[in-house]
């Protein structure tokens, strides 16, 4: 049976890379956007590059939860299995904003997205039995804020990214401990310094430096269809991965437990 890969945020560099790379390992790749005209776009541009015709698209809006849910029952309606959940989509908002559900967008696109879209297909990903769930993310230091996690005290978006990607790091080692032994793995990759439109409301001074040492998403997509097929992954769960394949170590906070667990509950409170 041929293995079915979701990918979330393939309209941006990393994620577009990511879905390039997949599919020239000739599986079923789902592509999850919420602009229908760019993912139709992308369908073709793979297919063509490729020879892989088994390029399906998902629409989905990652500020919405509702969105989010509704895209979970229309895949589960297509299909009956489901090998790798590759969540990618990220943002970063130089000024605040809130989605409709009236949540921080960071939070809300870059956190809890990938943590609804993971729980809702928890189930299938369990069924078709040795799947994975990989999560973009980066070494992050920033320690959450529980009292004003939606950051309507203060507003920093640099601390607000910084939370939202040590999100993706304890959402993962905290899923990792619940799916221990079903056959399912999660794991996480720092695809490093890339170009792309992540950097776009960043202060000048972070765009210049970025543009001196952003590179191509070649090295992170590589990484991450490994992550996601590759047999040597096959026992990876709750690991952290750098771009090039070398294990690495997030932060001890990160690792806290009861932290994880935390955000894990509220994160389930505001997902219903």
């Amino acid at each position: 049976m041929k293995k079915t890969i979701l990918i979330s945020g393939v309209t941006g560099a990393i994620g577009g890379a990511a879905a390039l790379e997949i599919a020239k390992t000739g599986v079923n790749v789902v592509l999850l956007a919420r602009d229908k005209a760019k993912l139709t776009q992308l369908k073709n541009d793979i297919a063509q590059k490729t020879g892989n015709n088994n390029i399906d698209i998902l629409l989905a809006d990652l500020s919405s939860i509702a969105s989010i849910k509704n895209a979970v029952k229309e895949f589960k309606q297509k299909y009956n299995r489901l090998d790798a959940l590759v969540n990618v989509a990220a943002v970063y908002n130089g000024t605040r904003s809130t989605t409709k559900d009236n949540l921080e967008s960071m939070f809300a696109i870059n956190h809890l997205a990938p943590f609804i879209l993971t729980t809702e297909l928890l189930d299938l990903l369990k069924t078709t039995g040795a799947a994975r769930v990989v999560t973009v993310s980066a070494p992050s230091t920033t320690k959450l804020n529980f009292d004003d996690l939606q950051s309507t005290k203060k507003y920093s978006a640099l601390n607000a990214f910084g939370a939202s990607k040590m999100m993706n790091l304890m959402f993962t080692y905290a899923l990792a401990r619940r799916i221990e032994g079903t056959g399912v793995t999660a794991t996480v990759m720092h695809p490093g310094v890339v170009k792309s439109n992540l950097t776009n409301e960043m202060p000048a001074i972070l765009k210049f430096i970025f543009g001196l040492f952003a590179g191509k998403p070649d090295a992170a997509a590589q990484r991450l269809s490994s992550l996601a097929i590759d047999s040597q992954y096959a026992n990876a769960n709750g690991k952290f991965f750098k771009y090039d394949g070398k294990e690495m170590k997030s932060s001890s906070y990160s690792y806290d437990q009861a932290l994880q667990e935390k955000l894990w509950t509220i994160s389930e409170q505001l997902a219903k």
